[in-house]
């Protein structure tokens, strides 16, 4: 159906532009000030985030947008995604941004598939399967291969959580959008949720940085564009696609992460971490073309 597959194509699209912006945030904080520890970076993100998403879906809905905060997987969404943001940021304050990334973005669409299947009681599909493989393969290429990083093991943890909690949270926001919850609704309930629990934690990791310009300018940067702009095209292709199909799509960005430290930052890419690329970009036309 020619709807139906305009549908499919702009939902993908959104979900690699929201791959794009995720993947702004390592180069953003290496010009971070000295204080911007991962719990502060990753709390004031979501407060401006956050709020930003919700005036967005009340202009958007209405009333309507603030039922979603009532619904009962929301608690569930909103537990999702704090377990995402303290686990991915305190994963790569322990082992590095190359095995937190790994960890967390090749556990994600993993789990995500684990549960869709559970929930459904039906297989994701070869093509999923194969898609998913290629790209996790090829991240893996792109992000371990040849770094000095040590592996702490409770670091891996962490980046596991937060592959469950992006799965988790995925998950519920699929659920509720085909329940009839605006797309933007339901991302503002679930990221806002997670500022309001996350925030006492400021108590202990004082955002001091925020006081420098550079500091208020890169918060600003990773609240409106890496949450605000980023998740209402997140839950865009929610809409259409299935979960573990975002999630996997959401695999463009250490691709985007590693072009940009090679521009921006100098890093060079080594020969396996263009083999990585290329298995990842295989991968996402796997999974792009999934059918819905």
């Amino acid at each position: 159906m020619p709807g139906r597959r305009s549908h499919h194509t702009l939902a993908t699209l959104a979900v690699l532009a929201a791959a794009l912006l995720f993947g702004t945030t390592g180069t953003v904080l290496v010009n971070a000030p000295d204080g911007a520890g991962a719990i502060s970076v990753g709390v004031v993100r979501l407060l401006i985030g956050g709020p930003l998403l919700l005036l967005v879906a009340l202009l958007q809905s209405g009333r309507r947008a603030l039922a979603s905060w009532l619904r009962p997987l929301t608690l569930l969404g909103v537990a999702g995604v704090a377990c995402f943001q303290l686990g991915y940021f305190l994963a790569v304050e322990r082992t590095g941004v190359a095995v937190g990334t790994v960890v967390t973005i090749g556990s994600g669409p993993v789990l995500s598939g684990i549960i869709q299947s559970v929930m459904t009681r039906t297989s994701p599909g070869r093509r999923w399967l194969l898609g998913t493989a290629l790209s996790i393969l090829g991240v893996a290429l792109l992000g371990l291969t040849g770094t000095a990083a040590d592996t702490d093991m409770a670091g891996v943890v962490l980046a596991l959580a937060a592959g469950l909690g992006w799965a988790v949270f995925a998950t519920v926001g699929k659920h509720e959008i085909d329940d009839g919850v605006p797309s933007t609704a339901i991302m503002a309930a679930l990221f806002a949720g997670a500022a309001a629990v996350l925030s006492p934690l400021l108590l202990w990791h004082t955002p001091t940085w925020l006081s420098q310009p550079s500091g208020l300018t890169i918060a600003l940067y990773l609240g409106v564009v890496t949450v605000g702009v980023a998740y209402t095209l997140y839950g865009i292709a929610l809409r259409h696609l299935a979960a573990p199909t975002v999630i996997t799509l959401t695999l463009l960005e250490p691709i985007t992460a590693a072009m940009l430290g090679a521009v921006v930052v100098h890093e060079g890419i080594r020969p396996a971490g263009w083999v990585g690329i290329a298995l990842v970009l295989t991968g996402l036309v796997f999974t792009a073309t999934v059918a819905e």
